[in-house]
């Protein structure tokens, strides 16, 4: 892999991990006997993801800052955020949660405790947070047991593992909210960004231009544009398309409707616009992405 934007699939098949649920969700122990543990460049990961170190020491680069992590240290790593490991102990070991971006963005949307989480990326000068011991043991233990429950099938998985992310995902938020307010208050362009975060959640399907969300917050396209460069280094193109993409992978993937459906669903003119959309980003057309997934 070399510095790109890399997608849960392509990140869980690199280190040939098997703890993952339909490309959205992976949970794993994290050590020395990983596969490809030792090569990992700088990578923008379109995931959201904690780890949590349970034993041994690493160094990450962030954003090509280096951090050491310890025991019952808890990372926090978002999309935007530049991320590689270049050293770890011998008897380095970490759980490691991956959620697909989009798929989290839908969680953040579920309940407003979550917000949380956007104030911490907006503002947190390091990912890093340490944990009390008794908090690190039990946010291991229900990382286990979500990890457990990804390999283990059955009619009701999908709705246990949902139950269980949000369990982790509101443990982690104690830490996170009390990084958060004793942090300072977001700034305008902060606040504008994490609006157009929120309207674009609800409404990327639909919208899939500034334009329209700009007109939604009062303000113009090219204030939003450079309110999005300067808070995120990213456009806001990145934001719209990253999750455009992610719902037509899933909706090729898992589900069998017919591609002229999908783009429907999506809001292209027709077919062979979301075709070219989906071979711009995955060098392939959607038929091509759908049969080499069946095959997988």
């Amino acid at each position: 892999m070399s510095e790109k934007i890399i997608r849960l699939s392509e990140l869980t098949e690199y280190h040939q991990v098997k703890e993952v649920y339909e490309n959205s969700l992976a949970c794993f122990e994290m050590n020395n006997h990983l596969v490809n543990i030792d090569t990992i460049p700088p990578v923008f990961a379109d995931i959201f993801s904690v780890m949590l170190i349970r034993q041994g020491s690493a160094t990450f680069s962030l954003n090509y800052r280096d951090h050491t992590v310890g025991k019952d240290d808890m990372l926090l790593f978002w999309p935007s955020l530049l991320v590689s490991l270049t050293r770890q102990s011998p008897d380095f070991v970490a759980l490691h949660l991956l959620c697909e971006r989009s798929l989290f963005e839908r969680l953040l949307a579920t309940d407003p405790a979550y917000r949380q989480y956007s104030l911490f990326f907006f503002q947190a000068q390091s990912p890093i947070l340490h944990l009390p011991d008794n908090l690190a043991q039990t946010l291991a233990d229900d990382l286990r047991q979500l990890s457990r429950h990804i390999v283990t099938p059955g009619p009701y998985q999908g709705a246990m593992l949902q139950h269980l992310l949000h369990v982790v995902l509101l443990q982690v938020l104690g830490p996170i909210a009390h990084r958060t307010d004793t942090a300072a208050p977001l700034s305008h362009p902060e606040q504008l960004f994490q609006q157009f975060i929120t309207l674009l959640i609800r409404h990327y399907k639909q919208e899939h231009y500034i334009e329209f969300y700009a007109r939604s917050l009062s303000i113009s396209p090219s204030y939003l544009s450079r309110i999005i460069r300067q808070t995120t280094h990213k456009t806001a193109g990145y934001f719209i398309n990253g999750l455009l993409y992610a719902e037509a992978c899933r909706l090729l993937r898992h589900t069998d409707r017919t591609i002229q459906a999908i783009a429907d669903e999506l809001n292209f003119s027709d077919q062979s616009a979301f075709g070219k959309f989906f071979k711009t980003n995955a060098g392939l057309s959607p038929l091509r992405y759908r049969n080499r997934s069946v095959k997988s």
